[in-house]
């Protein structure tokens, strides 16, 4: 039952990982919320346990032993609400992503409009789209039905024709369907979500409903300029909570005790980037990326639009994905030192077995960061194809994941997503350091007091504000000059050279007026300098300025390339 915001004291939030699980402590604090104390465990729904109570056991344990406080009565139970002597938590909650090995098969019927969508669809939630079906499909009937069979499909995702559009071709795709469906046992049939013409919408849940359970939603494509994708993300995001619930042993049992029903960590990631995208300049947009084991989720908004994009590729399960897309030598060659690629290849694929291991040496923690940038640089290539982003300028870019958190400096995860997402214009880096915006989205249904003061927290780290320079004169040429202003009456002025990266002090909560002048063939992307000042909010690495170029180019030459990458870190490490 959602509780009213004003009574609503203490919160005690879970996040779900296929890898680790996150617990996190909020309360109030001379008058705002903030977040107490965190902890982690490995997960434990999968072997030798194969249920995540232990996992959840063992974080409000941790809780417990930080805080001193203490949240499960006689009874093993979770104390709710909070008693008087300060036992307990007043709420519980529960984000999860713990969906990988869904498969996914859609149907539609053109290329250019319901499939589109029902990609799109697809593309938005923990699943992989393991076949698609439309009815330019030239394979043969039984072809597409044994290719169905094949993927052993989860869930069913069915659209297509505008509102009363197109009705026969529509009707043969649903009996391809519940063709499928009769040749699977009962107890492996995957449910269906219809989110095509509505007019047909009661004829095909009946025709279905004999063999399985169908959801009919909003029409997705309506018309063939409009598309209405949220209310089938929420209906499919349901249905995939539901599939959660099977496979994820104990998840069930633990969610009757919260205070709203769980949510995918992807969904709560997304609305805390609205949210955002509300607050900032529109025409620029709110950029989230979490880099989990399993998955890459990428959010954008700028209060006008948004879209919620989920990658079935990252740093742990996901690798095998990734080495299928990638190159190996696009990850090696962001390393500082000399590593072979069948090495860097054998530690990637021990990784990806045992994903819950740290660096435990230098040359490790590289090929983890140089693994970062690729994934960030699959995703905002997989974002640019899908035509999700209106522009490469943001405000901010925050970034989450326990590969630029556990073990890598501030400078060295501020080199990782610039080299990763390589933005324009002016922007700043907010990074994500306990990985609580999905918590934070959760909490925002019935509490958004709580999450707005939380991200207004020192929970969140500003990596810095960066200037992205272009320019097209030759490596080691000025670009532009600059003065940063601070409030005391002090100032730097700096000259940038074209390839370089440096760093200017300006402290975390600080803020100053940028003087910029730019020099020969320069320019800032779509910003307009008047000759007045720029305020800017300064971070732990200060205010950047980024000359090195869009797209960057590394050298062809192995050691050349090394000591530039080497170089960038060392420019940026002494202010």
């Amino acid at each position: 039952m959602v509780q009213d915001s004003t009574r609503v004291m203490s919160v005690l939030g879970l996040e779900i990982g296929s890898v680790n699980t996150h617990g996190f402590l909020f309360d109030v604090v001379e008058d705002n919320y903030r977040l107490i104390a965190s902890a982690v465990a490995p997960s434990t729904h999968v072997e030798p346990v194969f249920d995540l109570g232990d996992a959840v056991f063992e974080v409000v344990t941790k809780l417990q032993e930080v805080t001193g406080r203490v949240f499960f009565g006689h009874d093993a139970r979770l104390i709710m609400p909070s008693q008087a002597g300060g036992e307990g938590v007043d709420s519980f909650v529960i984000t999860t992503s713990c969906a990988a090995g869904l498969n996914l098969v859609a149907f539609g019927l053109l290329n250019e409009v319901s499939l589109e969508s029902v990609k799109r669809l697809a593309d938005s939630t923990y699943a992989n789209l393991a076949e698609i079906i439309g009815i330019n499909d030239r394979r043969p009937k039984n072809i597409q039905l044994d290719a169905v069979l094949a993927t052993r499909p989860d869930l069913i995702i069915l659209s297509g024709g505008t509102d009363n559009g197109a009705n026969r071709s529509l009707l043969r795709i649903s009996e391809l369907i519940a063709n499928s469906l009769q040749i699977l046992p009962r107890s492996n049939r995957p449910q269906v979500l219809y989110c095509g013409n509505t007019v047909l919408a009661e004829q095909i849940q009946h025709s279905l409903d004999r063999f399985t359970k169908v959801k009919v939603v909003q029409n997705i494509r309506p018309s063939l300029d409009q598309e209405i994708l949220e209310p089938a993300m929420e209906e499919l995001n349901t249905m995939i909570l539901d599939k959660v619930y099977e496979k994820v042993g104990g998840l069930q049992r633990i969610a009757a005790s919260c205070s709203i029903p769980p949510r995918l960590s992807n969904e709560a990631f997304h609305r805390v980037v609205r949210f955002l995208g509300r607050q900032y300049d529109p025409s620029k947009g709110v950029l989230g990326i979490d880099v989990g084991s399993s998955f890459t989720v990428a959010s954008y908004s700028n209060g006008q639009s948004s879209s919620l994009n989920t990658f079935n590729y990252g740093m742990g399960e996901g690798i095998s994905m990734l080495l299928d897309r990638t190159n190996i030598r696009d990850i090696t060659r962001w390393l500082p030192e000399p590593m072979n690629d069948e090495e860097a290849r054998d530690h990637l694929w021990q990784h990806s077995v045992y994903p819950q291991e740290i660096p435990a040496t230098p040359g490790e923690l590289s090929l983890e960061l140089a693994m970062a940038r690729q994934v960030l640089r699959l995703a905002m290539r997989d974002l640019a194809q899908l035509d999700a982003l209106p522009s490469a300028r943001f405000e901010p870019i925050l970034i989450s994941g326990a590969a630029l958190n556990r073990t890598a400096t501030p400078v060295q995860s501020l080199l990782t997503i610039l080299d990763g997402i390589q933005p324009l214009g002016i922007c700043p880096l907010i990074l994500d350091k306990h990985g609580i915006m999905p918590i934070l989205g959760a909490i925002a249904e019935f509490n958004p007091l709580l999450a707005v003061q939380v991200l207004e927290s020192t929970a969140f780290t500003n990596l810095a504000t960066v200037v992205n320079i272009s320019s097209k004169v030759r490596r080691g040429e000025p670009v532009l000059s600059a003065r940063l202003d601070y409030t005391d009456g002090h100032y730097t002025e700096v000259e940038l050279k074209q390839g370089s990266i440096k760093s200017l002090p300006l402290a975390t909560g600080a803020t100053g007026r940028l003087r910029i002048t730019m020099l020969r063939r320069s320019e800032i992307e779509e910003v307009n300098l008047t000759g007045e000042p720029i305020r800017v909010n300064g971070g732990v690495c200060g205010l950047v300025l980024d000359a090195r170029g869009r797209p960057l180019k590394l050298p062809a030459d192995d050691t050349t390339r090394r000591e530039q990458i080497k170089g960038w870190e060392l420019q940026l490490s002494t202010k």
